[in-house]
């Protein structure tokens, strides 16, 4: 009899810990999000021009296929902001409602341009949706800061923007950050090239 009891305990244990393993494994959560390249990689990435350029940016604004994303905030977006842009201000960046529209712009094969006031504060929400599988995105260089200026005549006769060099060491950071150590962004040198001159007021309106 007490044979049968100790029996009963053990099938009952075992039981309840089978279960509880079964329950674990249809409970725990994966990860929000995943990283789909390593740190290597992106490092790579980022010596392919993924930057566009303020003359580009006029070029797409009208374009069906591109999409621009303010990631200011609100404030700053209703003050000046490109025509046609959307306002994801990049501490709401990874939002749902906000994952859902860079889902959809990638399923619909649309290239997304982010911006921020200048170039600094967009490259950590590009390089993180970059590294989240967003690949059909980009960022503008300069911001508003240069655009504004490009727009207003603000620019010397001789004022330059670099195309071919990232403001900042983008790479060198990634490899040292994936190294453990600790880098600040290091501004490149930049190459001379005359950008040109446009002449009509800077865009207004927008979604």
């Amino acid at each position: 009899m007490e044979e049968l009891k100790r029996t009963k305990r053990i099938t009952i244990a075992t039981f309840s810990f089978v279960l509880l393993l079964v329950i674990a494994f249809f409970t725990i959560k994966k990860p929000m999000y995943e990283f789909k390249m390593t740190p290597e990689d992106m490092a790579y990435e980022l010596m392919v021009v993924y930057q566009v350029t303020p003359e580009e940016a006029m070029e797409f604004m009208y374009d069906s296929t591109y999409v621009f994303v303010d990631v200011r905030n609100h404030y700053d977006y209703q003050a000046d902001h490109l025509e046609n842009a959307y306002n994801i201000h990049v501490a709401n960046l990874l939002d749902e409602e906000n994952k859902e529209y860079f889902d959809k712009w990638q399923a619909d094969s649309l290239q997304v341009i982010l911006y921020g006031e200048d170039e600094l504060q967009v490259s950590a929400p590009w390089m993180l949706l970059y590294q989240l599988g967003y690949t059909n995105t980009r960022l503008l260089m300069g911001g508003m800061t240069y655009i504004d200026k490009l727009y207003s005549d603000g620019l010397a006769e001789n004022e330059t923007f670099n195309v071919e060099t990232p403001a900042y060491d983008y790479a060198g950071i990634i490899a040292a950050a994936s190294s453990g150590e600790n880098t600040q962004a290091t501004a490149q040198p930049k190459k001379k090239v005359v950008v040109r001159k446009k002449k009509k007021k800077a865009a207004e309106g927008g979604c």
